[in-house]
């Protein structure tokens, strides 16, 4: 029997894909200068999810229900014209908490997941013997995809794995109903929990540096000059502590978008040659001219190696 309407978080993450695909698609700069009409919304999501919807308001309410049961914005309505039902939806300007944050760009993000999941399930597949698996998980909005492709996978899969994280998106994903417990172990640290960056900020860097991993899996906020920078203040210091002192293979996850022409004003914990691999998004432009963070990022490819070219994602050696 066919679906006849979606969850209202399976609408939401829909929409949100449709504004990710629209802004690849366009010339805009940013994605927040996308503005997509109601009856647009309607007929991508018929094309999609085979689902048709004939009130557009009803569509609104659904949005406006799951941003007050979050407690956060994420589209804004506009009306078109002077009058009538009409309207368009555009993005919320200011998306700056974890969970807000975990929406934007999503469809490059899950492009990055599938690519460490893929990595993941070379290694395992390529060893002697089926073993377990150590990987630290850290702080940002895109590792919590990674946590949602990790849980996918494992679930169909005889391999084992022991995710150590100071991300309580991560934390949340992996210990959701549908995660198999017997496959996925979790290993958190003690400390203060900061809403806004959504991790465990914790003075005990020896939970993570006396593990042998075998994958380290970051994000950053911003790329500039090849220097890494994040907002918050209190992450920089266990940031840099698991990007020099922790032991194993380095990987950072980038959408592009992190590709700045100015550093924030705080101290840099790294450069993006500290890693080992980096993986970011493969996007298929039809629209004129390159984006700018596609050229942002372009700045450090003689800094890079190219190691595999997939369809949806790319995965780069720093190594000479």
């Amino acid at each position: 029997m066919a679906k006849r309407r979606l969850k209202q978080g399976d609408l939401v993450t829909s929409i949100l894909r449709i504004f990710a695909d629209e802004f690849e698609r366009s010339d805009a700069k940013s994605i927040h200068e996308i503005t997509l009409p109601i009856e647009k919304v309607k007929s991508l999501l018929h094309e999609g999810q085979r689902i048709s919807y004939r009130s557009g308001h009803w569509i609104h309410t659904q949005l406006k229900r799951y941003e007050e049961e979050l407690g956060f914005r994420l589209f804004r309505k506009e009306k078109n014209g002077s009058g009538g039902n009409d309207f368009s939806l555009t993005l919320y300007d200011d998306l700056r908490t974890f969970t807000q944050k975990r929406h934007l760009y999503i469809s490059g993000k899950i492009k990055i997941a599938n690519g460490l999941v893929d990595i993941i399930h070379n290694h395992l597949a390529g060893s002697v013997m089926r073993r377990e698996l150590k990987v630290l998980l850290g702080a940002g909005s895109s590792i919590y995809h990674t946590a949602d492709a990790i849980a996918v996978f494992f679930k169909d899969s005889g391999y084992r794995m022991r995710v150590f994280t100071h991300n309580i998106g991560v934390i949340e994903r992996l210990t959701a109903p549908d995660v198999d417990n017997s496959k996925i172990e979790l290993f958190t640290p003690s400390g203060r929990i900061d809403p806004i960056t959504y991790c465990i900020v914790t003075a005990n860097p020896e939970f993570y540096t006396n593990v042998d991993f075998d994958f380290i899996v970051q994000g950053t906020s911003v790329v500039n000059n090849g220097r890494l920078y994040v907002e918050s203040d209190s992450e920089i210091a266990l940031k840099g502590e698991i990007l020099h002192r922790c032991r194993g293979h380095h990987i950072l996850i980038l959408t592009k978008h992190e590709c700045r022409d100015e550093p924030l004003d705080n101290q840099s914990y790294g450069s993006i040659t500290d890693y080992d691999s980096i993986i970011v998004p493969r996007f298929h432009m039809q629209g004129s001219g390159k984006k700018n963070y596609e050229a942002g990022f372009d700045r450090y490819r003689n800094m890079l190696h190219p190691m595999i070219l997939n369809w949806n994602y790319e995965i780069l050696s720093t190594a000479g």
